[in-house]
């Protein structure tokens, strides 16, 4: 095993930590002067317990979900989840003054006591799910496959530490970069891509050819250097890595990362492009919501895939909704009614090609495909989603404060004639989080559904933790506003590999659609990182 220890000059606010750590008990043969192994698994399992997000803890729900299921208590943990959501729901309601807010979180917290203890009545082992112990390294070891690596990133105040486990190596290393040079880093290098911040309409990005649009060759080589090179020979051994990035950096697109220093400030011209030392040729990446989620993860494995070769049983793909407008998603304004008119949105007619593309790689007889009037949010919501192994989402997807008024964010769908009710055209995150589902894999081929929901949240948006709040063990989620003509390519090439290969796992099967879209010369704007790397799996591999 190799370890590399962390940079000589230790930070001040890291002593403290580590020091701290070091106070904790341990067993009495420990207690003489850790080994810089067990120094880095205590600073590893110190950086999990700080880092939680709300989104690990939605996977941490499926897996009591599933292991209650077992016990006969599944009904005890999707009431659970849902008291959670609840929670989380009423903290965040700006509607509410701070009486009646503190009066209902007694109320909920009342009942999910009462709910945690009917569960321990039945089900002891229950916290060891909700509220687990971080992964220590050998324990993270032991759940990696032979040609997989754990890359997980804490950022600090002052530092960014980033470890790589694997089954055979121990490394971390140190930069000083402070969190919001972090972010700032994050958006620049958004910026060299043509993107605008956080957010750009795809309207916007059919209209300008992506050929013509910049990327800073220098800086995706320097970053790359920067975050890998300490580990860039132990790296080139696993073309799987799974990558634990917290909010500062979740909106790095790290396929995209040149791994050629000579290649720092080419032209980047199509041809160029095209041959390109991007990390993505190296390494399929799957990104985790936490490190202990690998532990939820390998705990619910996909089931074996059926001889006939096809990736899953079943398929509900949704798409083309009824929009009649002309509009991006960032021009659409709340109506005179008071109500979002999602009718002001722009048709999507690729997203017609794209979901019929990806029920070509199912059993006919096992694939349902939504389409028009049929795909909006009465029938999703009347419909019984719990036998559904892929569900696939082609359309508008909204973040919070995008919409004048959108509290949460949201799934555009086509909108009834007549609002009434719920039934506004929008599956928000609160009602997906309603839902319930087993599926091994929900796309969200649509803008934006990764992106944070506004200053200050986590990197996961609040709709990607909401499916995996409702049961879903994997996304395929967004970095930004997609073209419809190379989502229709990416997923349904995706899909067409994992029926060739069905052993195959979901980040190699979108490696391969995003290397095959980006060697098209047939139109050189399908060269550029925009075009090809808009999409990211997060969760179970």
């Amino acid at each position: 095993m190799t370890l590399q220890p962390a940079v000589a000059d230790s930070h001040p606010m890291l002593r403290l930590i580590l020091a701290c750590a070091l106070m904790l008990p341990l067993p009495l043969r420990a207690q003489e002067d850790p080994s810089p192994l067990q120094r880095t698994d205590l600073v590893f399992q110190m950086a999990q317990t700080v880092q939680n997000s709300e989104a690990a803890q939605a996977v941490q729900q499926i897996a009591l979900r599933l292991a209650a299921k077992a016990q006969g208590l599944e009904p005890l943990a999707i009431a659970r989840r849902d008291l959670v959501e609840r929670i989380a729901r009423t903290r965040a309601d700006p509607a509410l003054d701070d009486a009646v807010r503190r009066q209902r979180l007694e109320e909920l917290d009342v009942a999910l006591r009462v709910n945690d203890q009917a569960l321990a009545k039945g089900f002891p082992a229950y916290l060891d799910i909700v509220a687990p112990d971080p992964l220590t390294i050998a324990e993270a070891q032991a759940l990696l496959d032979p040609d997989e690596a754990l890359i997980q990133m804490h950022q600090g105040k002052d530092w960014l530490t980033l470890w790589l486990i694997s089954g055979r190596h121990v490394l971390w290393h140190r930069l000083p970069v402070t969190q919001s040079d972090a972010v700032e880093l994050v958006a620049m290098y958004r910026e060299t891509m043509g993107l605008t911040g956080t957010l750009r309409a795809a309207a916007a990005l059919d209209d300008e050819p992506v050929a013509t649009q910049p990327f800073n060759t220098r800086l995706a080589a320097i970053l790359y250097q920067w975050l890998f090179a300490p580990f860039q020979a132990e790296l080139s051994q696993y073309p799987h890595l799974m990558i634990v990035a917290d909010k500062s950096w979740i909106g790095m697109p790290f396929a995209t990362l040149l791994t050629d220093p000579a290649q720092a400030g080419s032209d980047p011209t199509p041809d160029m492009l095209r041959r390109a030392s991007w990390m993505l040729r190296d390494h399929a990446i799957t990104m985790l919501p936490s490190a202990v989620s690998l532990r939820a993860a390998r705990a619910n494995r996909p089931a074996p895939l059926p001889d006939s070769g096809l990736p899953t049983t079943t398929l509900l793909a949704i798409g083309d909704p009824l929009f009649t407008g002309t509009k991006g998603t960032d021009a659409v304004v709340r109506a005179a009614t008071g109500t979002v008119d999602v009718s002001q949105l722009a048709p999507l007619p690729g997203t017609r090609r794209e979901v019929r593309a990806i029920a070509a790689a199912f059993d006919q007889s096992s694939a349902q495909v939504l389409l028009g009037a049929d795909a909006s949010e009465a029938m999703i919501e009347t419909m019984d989603l719990s036998d559904r192994d892929v569900i696939v989402f082609a359309t508008h997807g909204l973040i919070a404060g995008e919409l004048q008024g959108l509290a949460e964010p949201a799934l555009a769908l086509t909108p009834p004639a007549t609002i009434t009710g719920s039934d506004d055209g929008l599956l928000t995150a609160g009602e997906v989080a309603g839902l319930t589902l087993t599926a091994d894999w929900v796309v969200l081929s649509a803008c934006n559904t990764a992106a944070g929901d506004g200053a200050g949240a986590e990197g996961l948006s609040g709709l990607a933790r909401a499916f995996f709040a409702a049961g879903a063990q994997a996304l395929l989620v967004s970095h930004w506003p997609v073209r419809d003509d190379a989502a229709a390519r990416l997923t349904a090439s995706a899909f067409a590999e994992m029926r060739a290969h069905p052993d195959l796992r979901k980040a190699e099967a979108m490696r391969r659609a995003m290397l095959a879209l980006m060697d098209d010369d047939s139109d050189p704007s399908l060269s550029h990182p925009v075009a090809w790397a808009p999409f990211f799996v997060v969760g179970n591999r």
